[in-house]
């Protein structure tokens, strides 16, 4: 018996996952990638952007310390040396998910795929060539582009995309960055610590929108406190150029503001790659992305969809999951795509890390109890010298159940994932306070959290009245 022929468009971090997966039930794939194995958040997304950020962050940490500080030479360019480890870690991270291909006997083509029927691709590969694959089951994983605005367009110069920001050459004295979210804030930490006068220009109420308020605004304190600028519901409405770089014209709440940019960074987000042919296989498509249900299919039979081009949450490992879905229903199992609970984490000084209802979205649903526990009592945050931030929970009033978690400080990126398997496993608030947790370790701060809901934390002063 023939093994099942599985094409996957598309080799991030949901394709590459769907064609290991695919492999591993038995199928014969055959993976189109156009440009690098790892999408976006190998080559130009997540992995890059947090390698930069690690060396921001420790230089930054030199530069505060009280012992090492003195190691730093005032001449010092950190640039060069940090793109040039950048760079060697995307290629090894590369190579090793080339490696983890091929030993799934993979067949990965470098070409541009498009739809000629429901199952055929046509591939053009770059020296003009023409080849046609037929599938029994096809997965989309095109990945996402950046969202630019009408009258901001980069040009790759003045005016740079994230892309550009990866692979810039000398630290600008001042960049402006259009757009407050994930992207925005992480570029403004990177620039920020490497000595560039930072503005970030958003045209929302507060940057991060849609986060914890509580946690948005001590990060907005940090942030200015670090020194740069935020100017919320502002916006852009004229740029010129001049030789200095650009001036750009701001409508604030304050009034309009005149500032000199070297570069303009612009960081409004990501929208669905949809430059394939999908009329041609009949499937359903919006702006908003690829049309699928919870199994990861498209309105074609035996054709999947999975990623940032499906829209809703962009994230990698919420891409990765839907690969592992679209691959098995691919062979033949039926896998629904659950609720679980999706954690968030963003890469700023301090981090943040999320999952879950908000306070004022558990509210909506009933009765709450808020814990709350600052990093400055957490023995292990104190040793590192990172004492800003805190640990807020949401907690049913009801039953007990955690709604929520909410972080801003040390290691928050790795207490996440605790929190949401608390959440994914239904424990209640109270069963976790008789857990032992290993000291010294951050994971203290969290439980400790969790006991506030009950105003029973042990390293906060006895409050001055009872959790009502």
């Amino acid at each position: 018996m023939n093994p099942r022929r599985v094409v996957i468009i598309g080799g991030g971090p949901g394709g590459y996952v769907a064609a290991i997966r695919a492999a591993q039930l038995g199928a014969k794939i055959t993976l189109i990638e156009r440009d690098k194995i790892g999408g976006t958040c190998l080559n130009r997304g997540c992995i890059p952007t947090k390698v930069l950020l690690h060396d921001a962050k420790m230089l930054r940490q030199l530069r505060d310390s009280s012992i090492f500080r003195t190691l730093l030479n005032e001449r010092f360019n950190p640039l060069e040396p940090m793109m040039d480890r950048k760079k060697k870690v995307v290629q090894e991270l590369i190579e090793r998910v080339e490696m983890l291909l091929e030993s799934y006997r993979v067949t990965v083509l470098r070409a541009q795929a498009d739809f000629l029927e429901p199952n055929q691709i046509v591939l053009l590969y770059r020296n003009g060539k023409k080849e046609t694959v037929e599938a029994d089951a096809i997965i989309l994983a095109p990945g996402s582009q950046y969202k630019t605005l009408p009258n901001i367009v980069p040009d790759g110069e003045k005016i740079i995309t994230s892309d550009e920001a990866l692979e810039i050459k000398k630290i600008p004295r001042n960049i402006v960055i259009v757009g407050g979210g994930y992207i925005g804030v992480e570029f403004a930490t990177i620039f920020n610590a490497m000595g560039s006068k930072v503005t970030i220009v958003e045209i929302l109420e507060n940057v991060l929108s849609g986060l914890e308020d509580e946690i948005v605004r001590n990060l907005r304190r940090f942030l200015e406190r670090d020194g740069i600028k935020i100017l919320t519901k502002s916006k852009i409405e004229d740029l010129r150029s001049v030789e200095e770089g650009l001036i750009l014209t701001v409508n604030t709440p304050q009034g309009i503001q005149e500032i000199l940019a070297e570069k303009l960074l612009l960081a409004v987000g990501r929208s669905p790659q949809l430059d394939l042919d999908f009329g041609k296989a009949e499937i359903d498509v919006s702006p908003a992305g690829i049309r699928v249900n919870r199994r990861m299919e498209t309105t074609t039979p035996n054709i999947y969809a999975i990623g940032d081009a499906i829209g809703g949450t962009l994230l990698a490992h919420v891409a990765m999951e839907e690969g592992v879905a679209a691959a098995e229903n691919a062979m033949g199992m039926d896998q629904e795509l659950k609720d679980h609970p999706i954690p968030l984490c963003i890469f700023t000084d301090p981090e943040i890390a999320s999952v879950g209802l908000t306070e004022k979205e558990a509210k909506q649903k009933g009765g709450i109890k808020i814990g709350r526990f600052p990093f400055r009592s957490n023995p292990t945050a104190v040793i590192a010298s990172e004492t800003d931030g805190l640990i807020k929970v949401v907690v049913s009033r009801e039953d007990d159940q955690i709604l929520g978690v909410h972080i801003i400080g040390h290691e928050a990126s790795t207490l996440i994932s605790i929190a949401s398997t608390l959440m994914e496993q239904n424990l209640k608030a109270k069963e976790f306070f008789r857990m032992i947790q290993a000291h010294p370790t951050t994971p203290e701060a969290l439980k400790e959290a969790l006991l506030d809901t009950e105003g029973l934390a042990i390293h906060l002063t006895k409050p001055l009245r009872t959790k009502a």
